[in-house]
């Protein structure tokens, strides 16, 4: 599978949607009452692309994943869900076509978010996961991020920070 990273445009949004939405259908039960407002929040490329930068993998032209990175933080005024250091990046909303799972797109995304940060001068990464998405975590876990902290929930489910210092991602 040749694959492809580029940011998304406007004219992807739809596109990306559908995907990510697709990508995270697994975890409605699970998340309960709170599956609509957070499929929502997803499908909503083009809020998260204004304040951030979205990333869409594709092969053979098809998108297969999107991410969205936001750079380190600097002076801006910090949003209440704000949490990392302000000289890190963070990715957010991490999904993959679930028919090409498998294939090394989420890594390749994760990847460029790494390659992104540290081109902007970050001094690391980070994110958010539950701990109910086994494939995120064994992913995160398996390029070197740590976690921080984990007393956190949301929607019932355990919520896990980690970060990445990008001088130990090589």
């Amino acid at each position: 599978m040749s694959l492809s990273i580029r940011e998304a445009v406007p004219e992807d949004y739809e596109e990306l949607s559908r995907l990510i939405t697709a990508a995270y259908q697994e975890f409605a039960e699970s998340l309960g009452d709170e599956w609509e407002s957070y499929r929502d929040d997803l499908a909503d490329i083009a809020r998260r692309a204004a304040r951030g930068c979205q990333l869409v993998a594709e092969t053979g032209g098809r998108p297969v994943g999107t991410v969205t990175y936001y750079p380190p933080k600097g002076d801006a005024v910090a949003d209440d869900w704000w949490w990392w250091p302000e000289d890190f990046a963070y990715l957010r909303a991490l999904g993959v076509d679930p028919a090409t799972r498998g294939g090394g797109v989420g890594r390749a995304l994760t990847i460029a978010c790494i390659e992104r940060a540290r081109a902007e001068g970050a001094a690391g990464i980070a994110l958010n996961t539950l701990a109910i998405m086994d494939a995120a975590t064994a992913l995160y876990e398996g390029l070197g991020f740590r976690q921080t902290g984990g007393d956190m929930e949301w929607a019932g489910e355990k919520l896990l920070s980690y970060i990445q210092n990008i001088d130990q991602f090589s």
